[in-house]
């Protein structure tokens, strides 16, 4: 399996993102402030124009709703630059995805080493140190506790508190492998699990965008797997790629708070994802696909029309698209901008007969 990044010393932080960036002053975040209007969480990106066409058909207002990107900002399509270039204008809050964590590291070190850019990151000769900084400052998780929500571009693993999630799995996950209790890791390293050590901190800061976030970091290394142990005995192993076996995480997810829906993207060949207590939503826009973003009401309005929200929030529970009141809302791609990729597979492509099966709103 790819080993992405250095490691430190067993029990320490490292110093470096898997793809070797220096960490975000934030590395798990909180929305703030929450403002009056609607909560919008839009799919991966990837550097296409239609998130302009998706906000447009929301009539999104930047001074009132909010705007949160499920990360994969950059890369693969014609739009990168434009992207960062509007993202304070949209007042957008992002995660990170590894797209974008892949992109700074590339500029990185074709600005501080001299080393020439890979042509999937040609684009990024042009992005300035200010955007530069914003995709350094992304969080890899974002959650919005009046809410009961939380955003990250992969997964997240069960039993593991939030702070102790560890970075590779928050953006390169897809699929849980299940083992017994005291068994082998199934090919992991122990990475994230709930009983590993780790280094947390408390800190305040910044989003790469104009919104302003706070909560604790934490921080843990980073490989190609990551286990942990839940209160049932079981234990996962976090894996990417469907040859490593194991099934799609978001079913699994026991919508343990402050995480109680979780919203994701990173999957495109899985496009929309509808499970219990989370929602992919990667589409695949920049593989022909569509650009879909999950719109909840004002949390004032929420909280009057939606008991079950009500109680699930009293009690801690678990929260479902029903509880939130989700509407889902895609926008077709104008083309295919990229080839799939292997995991992506040709059926990423014309994905708009997936999204509109459950309420979706297709915009053509």
């Amino acid at each position: 399996m790819r080993r992405l990044g250095s490691r430190l010393g067993s029990g320490k932080a490292p110093a470096l993102t898997p793809y070797g960036t220096p960490l975000p002053r934030v590395v798990h975040s909180r929305l703030a402030p929450v403002k009056p209007g609607r909560l919008i969480v839009v799919g991966d990106l990837h550097g296409t124009p239609e998130l302009f066409t998706l906000l447009e058909k929301l009539s999104y207002q930047p001074s009132h709703d909010n705007l949160i990107l499920v990360g994969d900002l950059v890369n693969k399509g014609p739009a990168s630059l434009e992207l960062l270039e509007a993202l304070p204008r949209l007042e957008a809050a992002a995660v990170r995805g590894n797209h974008d964590d892949a992109a700074l590291a590339a500029w990185l070190e074709w600005r501080q080493q001299g080393r020439p850019l890979p042509s999937k990151f040609a684009w990024s000769r042009d992005m300035t140190p200010a955007q530069a900084e914003m995709l350094a400052q992304l969080p890899f998780t974002l959650t919005v506790p009046q809410y009961g929500v939380a955003v990250v571009h992969a997964g997240l693993v069960p039993g593991v508190p939030l702070e102790q999630q560890d970075m590779w799995a928050c953006y390169k996950m897809r699929n849980l492998v299940p083992h017994e209790a005291g068994g082998g890791d199934g090919g992991g390293d122990g990475v994230g699990s709930a009983d590993a050590t780790s280094t947390t901190s408390s800190t305040r800061s910044t989003t790469s965008s104009t919104r302003s976030t706070s909560t604790s970091t934490s921080t843990s290394t980073s490989t190609s797997t990551s286990t942990s142990s839940t209160s049932g005995g079981a234990r996962y192993t976090a894996v990417e790629k469907a040859k490593e076996g194991g099934q799609a995480w978001a079913p699994l997810w026991p919508g343990q708070p402050p995480a109680q829906h979780v919203f994701f993207g990173h999957d495109a060949k899985r496009r929309l994802q509808r499970a219990p207590h989370a929602t992919g939503l990667d589409t695949g826009c920049v593989y022909g696909g569509e650009l879909t973003a999950a719109v909840l009401p004002p949390l004032e309005d929420l909280v009057e029309s939606s008991p079950g929200f009500v109680e699930a929030m009293q009690d801690g529970r678990p929260l479902t698209r029903e509880d939130l009141r989700v509407r889902l809302v895609s926008v077709p791609a104008a083309r295919v901008y990229s080839p799939p990729d292997t995991h992506a597979g040709a059926t990423a492509v014309g994905a708009a007969g997936t999204a509109t099966g459950a309420g979706t709103e297709l915009v053509r």
